[in-house]
């Protein structure tokens, strides 16, 4: 059996501003590339006993091991201050797949937004 070899590095970067006493902003960025695969196995030797022609070739199995992702995440928000204890919020937050290697499971690039709101309220 052949040992998998997979890299991952991610490159993380956060601002954090505080505007007033009653705006505060954020911006995360986020970026992570993944890869993955095995060497090659060969052919494989037939059994003592098996049939001749059990000449099984495994030679390109490890193209489909191969894996590669990019992902980009970014995301904005500011928090607005109420009160003494409670403050309004809100965030948007970019997601991107790029898949560099689709025949593997199939061509999964995309994205995404999500918008969150709400409210914090402290006792």
């Amino acid at each position: 059996m052949r040992d998998y070899t997979s890299e991952y590095n991610v490159w993380y970067a956060s601002a954090d501003l505080q505007a007033s006493d009653r705006f505060h902003f954020l911006f995360d960025m986020n970026y992570t590339k993944s890869t993955g695969s095995f060497e090659s196995i060969g052919v494989l030797q037939p059994v003592d006993g098996a049939p001749a022609n059990a000449d099984l070739d495994y030679s390109m199995i490890n193209q489909y091991s191969d894996l590669d992702y990019q992902q980009i995440e970014l995301t904005y928000g500011v928090n607005f201050r109420v009160g003494r204890a409670s403050r309004l919020y809100g965030s948007i937050t970019y997601l991107d797949l790029i898949d560099d290697q689709p025949y593997v499971y199939g061509d999964l690039d995309g994205s995404l937004t999500i918008v969150s709101t709400g409210m914090t309220v402290g006792f």
